[in-house]
């Protein structure tokens, strides 16, 4: 056992040889969630299996480390049926202790390696789901076949039993339900809701017998006695003669004897016909379930064919969208034509260079990427041959401001010329000092800084650290 603040092996006594913590109820505590644990296994191996899920989760709640609790709960869950639940705890098992030793790693290595058992799993619980379904809608016929097919899938679902014994029940058919509960206890011995709706379904069919006893006896009726002769006085005898009653003969026969073969008749009918209805209403039902299995698989493609639709829906709008952009019928300014309209500028009035510099800024990186050789030659072609004259116009334009104490303006006009030479200290020099002119200290210092790191040997760089402020 391992202290549970330092993680030290801890001995016999109640305080931690390494850490000093106290340990006496953190042993309680650890010997608590073992006892439980070995209280569920012992449930479990009499197939008290919901006597066994109680202590194993109460082992839990004291120690959720537990890992030998929690793999035991997880075969239980299992057991019952409910292979979601057992995976679940497996998982959670190896998360705290992903060593070999631990038995969770072979269950969910054994579960994930059967994929037609995860398969299994899978559409047992979209049936038992759609079972549910049914009950709400008040379709019992319907849930019950879903459940029989759940359980000839999974016949340890206990839940599954229980559903299908409360159908059973709604539907007055008692029987049916009480040999599915016995059923469900063969797999759990001791589960509470099971033997619940047991003894349930118990009374009611003892309701019912003894109320066809009592109307039994009701209907029962005191035989008149009989008189085969009759007496009369004659004088002061009493004379007894026998009563001889004439049979009826002729048509009277042929009618009695017509009517047992009418009886006989009917009694084979009756004996037969419900075999006929039973095996009539089996081939429905067997009908109805592939039916039902065509139009979900049909229902299954029309709803896939609706996402192909709607994906190739969107494709084409995308698609539209780029021919749109490439032919310029969207509306957007493509970037051939801000290069056609910047040489045109420097066709028209060569001296115009900040026009035609501006339209070439409106062209990106990534679309000059995307452009053939000739696009990109023309393109740096007209900005080679203007931007050293805009340079020297943002110059101007700043130095103007400067004088003026325009320092705003100054501003924007050096970090446009820097914008297109960023190899020039005297600019970057310039717009750090406009800064500082400004009043903003902070951003002239960051400039100045730029200058001693990027120019460490021009001559701004020494003047640069002088202005400095904030050393």
């Amino acid at each position: 056992m391992k202290c549970y603040v330092c993680g030290g092996q801890l001995n016999a006594y109640n305080v931690c040889p390494q850490c000093g913590a106290d340990v006496l109820m953190y042993k309680r505590i650890i010997s608590k969630s073992n006892s439980l644990y070995n209280e569920g296994l012992e449930k479990a191996k009499v197939r008290d299996l919901s006597g066994a899920v109680i202590c194993l989760q109460e082992s839990l709640r004291l120690y959720k480390k537990n890992t030998y609790a929690r793999n035991l709960l997880g075969l239980v869950y299992f057991e019952m049926g409910e292979a979601v639940l057992a995976l679940s705890e497996w998982i959670i098992s190896r998360n705290y202790d992903g060593g070999k030793d631990n038995l969770a790693n072979l269950y969910i290595e054994k579960l994930q390696s059967n994929q037609a058992k995860l398969n299994t799993i899978n559409e047992t619980l979209k049936k038992y789901n759609q079972a549910l379904q049914y009950c709400y809608q008040g379709s019992y016929d319907l849930a019950a076949i879903q459940l029989k097919k759940v359980l000839s899938i999974n016949e340890r679902l206990i839940s599954g039993y229980q559903l299908l014994a409360l159908i059973y029940m709604e539907t007055e058919e008692y029987e049916k339900a009480r040999r599915t509960l016995l059923r469900s206890l063969r797999i759990d011995a001791n589960n509470t809701r099971t033997l619940t709706y047991l003894k349930e379904t118990n009374r009611i069919i003892k309701e019912i017998e003894e109320q066809q006893n009592t109307d039994g006896k009701k209907g029962k009726k005191k035989a008149r006695p009989s008189s085969d002769v009759y007496s009369y006085e004659v004088g002061n005898d009493v004379i007894i003669q026998p009563v001889y009653e004439k049979e009826k003969a002729g048509f009277s026969s042929v009618i009695n004897i017509l009517l047992g073969i009418l009886v006989g008749v009917g009694i084979c009918y009756l004996l037969i016909l419900p075999a006929r209805i039973d095996k009539k209403t089996q081939e429905f039902e067997q009908q109805f379930i592939e039916v039902s299995d065509q139009l979900a698989e049909e229902q299954a493609k029309h709803n896939q064919d609706i996402i192909s639709l709607d994906s190739m829906t969107k494709e084409r709008d995308e698609l539209k969208s780029k021919v749109a952009d490439l032919t310029g019928a969207s509306g957007k300014v493509r970037p051939l034509d801000y290069l056609l309209q910047a040489a045109t500028k420097y066709v028209e009035n060569g001296d115009n260079s900040s026009a035609v510099m501006e339209l070439l800024d409106n062209i990106t990186e990534d679309e000059l990427a995307a452009e053939n050789a000739d696009f990109n030659a023309l393109y740096y072609g007209l900005k080679d041959d203007t931007g050293p004259r805009v340079i020297e116009a943002y110059v101007e334009a700043a130095r103007a401001a400067m004088k003026s104490s325009d320092y705003e303006e100054a501003v924007k006009q050096y970090e446009k010329a820097y914008e297109l030479d960023k190899t020039n200290s005297d600019i970057l020099m310039n717009l750090a000092h406009a800064y500082r002119q400004k009043g903003d200290v902070d951003t002239a210092d960051k400039y100045y800084r730029q200058i001693m790191s990027e120019f460490p040997e021009s001559e701004n760089a020494q003047d640069a650290a002088e202005y400095i402020t904030n050393q």
